[in-house]
């Protein structure tokens, strides 16, 4: 439990005094006056610990006795849940108005958010440590990221780098297959492209225009003659069509 008593403030820690103050919109010249009572301290604790602090227990109050009472169960209610009290004698100061006492709380205060600071990092540090014992392959991290004036901690995932290259090996590995079928598949495209120009020309030959052919990613459509110089229609497949064409003595498909 850290104690808070009277005490004199270097240059250095009055200036950080002024500094906080500044940024919590406080005037320095009412300073000893407001914080006689405990109600704007207690408000910024609320703030900071919504959970701990009703403000309803801090009512304004203007007599030296009365403030010390909100002082004496803020003191009890809050302060010491943050492992933090004032002497009686302190209070008193507070209570009166002592010049340089409000100065000194300040500055404890600045010291128990630096305090809360280093703990809840380092508590961030240790449930990160636990969530890598926990599972070998994805990790959470906690990392600042600014949001506007102020800095937040979010939760990122990440991998280990030995993953992310073997990630990385069999996307290559996939793509190289993914390439060779493709030229496969052009391969036979020309194929059939050539046997179809071929029958066109034997249908030209016989005094016969060239018919319109459907064609399917998965079949090739070709014509040809049957027995009775008919034409009929042919489905192959384009593995049949990668094949070489075998024509009869009359130059048809056999």
């Amino acid at each position: 439990m850290h104690t808070v008593s009277g005490k004199n403030l270097s240059s250095e820690e009055l200036e950080e005094v002024s500094k906080w103050l500044e940024q919590n919109n406080i005037s320095t010249q009412r300073l000893r006056r407001e914080f006689s009572d405990v109600l704007p301290l207690a408000e910024i604790f609320k703030r900071d610990y919504p959970r701990l602090v009703d403000l309803f227990n801090y009512p304004k109050k203007s007599s030296v006795q009365l403030k010390l009472a909100n002082w004496e169960t803020f003191n009890f209610r809050v302060l010491s849940k943050l492992n933090m009290t004032l002497t009686k004698d302190f209070m008193e100061q507070m209570a009166n108005g002592v010049s340089g006492a409000a100065e000194v709380l300040v500055h404890e205060v600045i010291r128990l958010e630096k305090r809360q600071r280093l703990a809840e990092e380092r508590n961030a540090t240790l449930r990160q440590e636990r969530l890598w014992e926990e599972n070998d392959e994805v990790k959470t991290v906690v990392v600042n990221k600014q949001v506007g004036d102020g800095i937040v901690q979010v939760p990122q995932k990440m991998i280990l780098y030995s993953l992310y290259e073997k990630s990385e090996r069999d996307s290559h590995e996939k793509d190289a297959i993914i390439d060779a079928y493709q030229q496969r598949m052009t391969h036979m495209e020309s194929i059939i492209k050539l046997k179809t120009e071929r029958i066109d020309e034997l249908l030209m030959q016989m005094g016969k225009p060239p018919q319109k052919r459907a064609t399917s990613s998965a079949t090739n459509c070709f014509l040809a003659y049957d027995g009775n110089n008919s034409l009929i229609q042919n489905h192959i497949s384009p593995t049949e069509a990668s094949s070489p064409a075998h024509l009869d003595a009359d130059g048809f498909n056999s």
